[in-house]
C-alpha cells in the first residue's frame, strides 16, 4: 500500500469513464504510469526521472494515444515526424547493431545527440539517415513498427496455446497455400515457450513486451531488462555514464516490479475496439477470399468465450516485398505475425510500418502465403472488391 501511495501523490490522476471492474485502484495508477512523461535523470522525485538517455518518446501514451495506434506525419520527401512509428535495427538472427543496438534512437537527454533521423525510402520500407556515429555495420538491416493498438490486447494472452498450436501448418500439408507456424522464443524467465506479441510474435506475454518497450522506446530499467542505459551500446560511453534514475525505493530500478504491474493491469484491462460496419455479408466476401486464413475471425479463450481479433498469432512468410531482413527469435526477416485486425477503423496508415496509406494499397502489399487471397481480390468484381473492403475499413 505504501507504493501506491507514494505514486498517488506524485501523479494527478484523470480517470475516465470505465466498467466497475476497471475502476480499481490499480487501474487508475496503472494509467497514470502509462500516461506519465518522464524526465531525465536527476529529478526532483526520484518516482518520475530516468527518460533515457537516448530515447523514442517521453511517455508510453504518446505512441498509443488513448491506447491507439500510433500517429506519424510524412513528408513529400520520406521525412518522418511525430511519434508511434519506430526503426528497428538488427541482422538476420536479431543481433542489434554493435554502434546503435537494437533500435534507432531519435532523441537525447540534455548533451546527448539522437543516433539519426528515419526516412521512407522509395520502395517503401523505413530506414534511417543522419547517422551520429558513422555507418552501421555491413549485416545490419532497418525496418520500421508502427505502434499497434492496445486495445483489447489482453485478451490475446488468453487465447489457449492449444488453440495457436492446433492452426500451425508449417508444412501446407492442406496445400492451401498457408504455412503458419509459431515462433518459439526464450520468455523472461528463460522458459522456451511461443512467442504472441509484437510485429514477429518475439514477446511470450504482455509484461514482456511492455518492459521491452519501456527499457527501448523510453530508456527506464525495469525488472526484466535492468539496465539503466537502455538501449546505448558499448561503444556509446557518454550515455552508459549518463546519470539513471534507480531508486532503492523501486528495487535500484527506475520502473519496479510493482509499477510494471500496475501498467501491465492498465493495458490489460483495455476494453477491445467495437466495430462499426454495416455491411451484413461482408464477412462472407472475406472469408472466400481466403483472409481468413490467417486473420481468423473469431479467437476462442481459455474461459470459453471468443473474441473476434482477425489474427492467429502465428508467423507468416509474407514475401520478399514486405521483407526487412530482420530476425526474430525463430522468425526470418520476412516472416510476420498476423496483426489483429480490430480497431482499423481508426487506423490512418497499414502495414507493420505504416506504408500503406490505405486498406486497398495493404492488401496489394501482400506476397508470400498472402499471395493468392490477393490475387483472389484483384480478381472480385468491382461491388464485392467494396464490399469487402467496407467491412474491414469498419472494424
Amino acid at each position: 500500500m505504501k507504493l501506491h501511495l507514494i505514486i498517488l501523490a506524485v501523479f494527478t490522476l484523470s480517470i475516465p469513464t470505465v466498467s466497475a471492474s476497471a475502476k480499481s485502484l490499480d487501474f487508475a495508477l496503472g494509467k497514470a504510469l502509462f500516461d506519465r512523461i518522464w524526465t531525465p535523470a536527476p529529478a526532483s522525485t526520484d518516482a518520475t526521472d530516468g527518460l533515457g538517455p537516448l530515447f523514442n518518446a517521453r511517455s508510453c501514451v504518446s505512441c498509443h494515444p488513448a491506447g491507439g495506434r500510433g500517429q506519424f506525419k510524412e513528408s513529400i520527401n520520406g521525412d518522418i515526424s511525430g511519434l508511434g512509428l519506430i526503426v528497428r535495427i538488427g541482422n538476420s538472427i536479431g543481433e542489434g547493431d554493435p554502434t546503435y543496438g537494437i533500435q534507432l534512437q531519435t532523441h537525447g537527454v540534455q548533451g546527448l545527440r539522437a543516433e539519426g533521423i528515419r526516412t521512407r525510402k522509395e520502395d517503401g520500407s523505413l530506414s534511417a539517415e543522419n547517422l551520429a556515429f558513422g555507418p552501421a555495420d555491413a549485416g545490419t538491416k532497418f525496418g520500421g513498427r508502427l505502434a499497434t493498438t492496445l486495445q483489447g490486447i489482453g485478451l490475446l494472452e488468453r487465447v489457449s496455446e492449444t488453440s495457436i498450436r492446433a492452426w500451425a501448418d508449417p508444412d501446407d500439408t492442406d496445400n492451401d497455400g498457408v504455412s503458419g507456424r509459431i515462433n518459439s522464443i526464450m520468455n523472461s524467465q528463460g522458459v522456451k515457450t511461443i512467442g504472441r506479441f509484437g510485429s514477429k510474435a518475439g514477446k511470450a506475454s504482455l509484461y514482456d513486451q511492455s518492459a521491452a518497450a519501456l527499457h527501448t522506446d523510453l530508456g527506464l530499467s525495469n525488472s526484466v531488462h535492468r539496465e539503466h542505459f537502455g538501449d546505448c551500446t558499448e561503444t556509446q560511453n557518454k550515455c552508459r555514464t549518463a546519470p539513471n534514475g534507480a531508486s532503492t525505493r523501486f528495487e535500484n530500478l527506475e520502473i519496479g516490479s510493482e509499477m510494471m504491474r500496475l501498467i501491465v493491469t492498465y493495458v490489460s484491462r483495455l476494453k477491445p475496439p467495437k466495430p462499426t460496419h454495416n455491411e451484413v455479408d461482408g464477412l462472407t466476401v472475406f472469408t472466400e477470399t481466403g483472409c481468413a486464413a490467417c486473420h481468423r475471425p473469431s479467437l476462442p479463450l481459455s474461459d470459453g468465450k471468443t473474441i473476434s481479433a482477425y489474427t492467429d498469432l502465428l508467423l507468416h512468410d509474407m514475401g520478399a516485398e514486405l521483407a526487412d531482413g530482420i530476425g526474430d527469435g525463430s522468425a526470418s526477416g520476412s516472416e510476420w505475425r498476423t496483426p489483429p485486425l480490430w480497431g482499423l477503423s481508426k487506423a490512418t496508415r497499414y502495414l507493420h510500418d505504416g506504408r500503406a496509406k490505405s486498406v486497398r494499397e495493404a492488401i496489394e502489399w501482400h506476397g508470400g502465403e498472402a499471395k493468392r487471397a490477393k490475387n483472389t481480390f484483384t480478381k472480385l468484381s468491382e461491388q464485392q472488391q467494396k464490399r469487402l473492403l467496407n467491412y474491414l475499413k469498419g472494424l
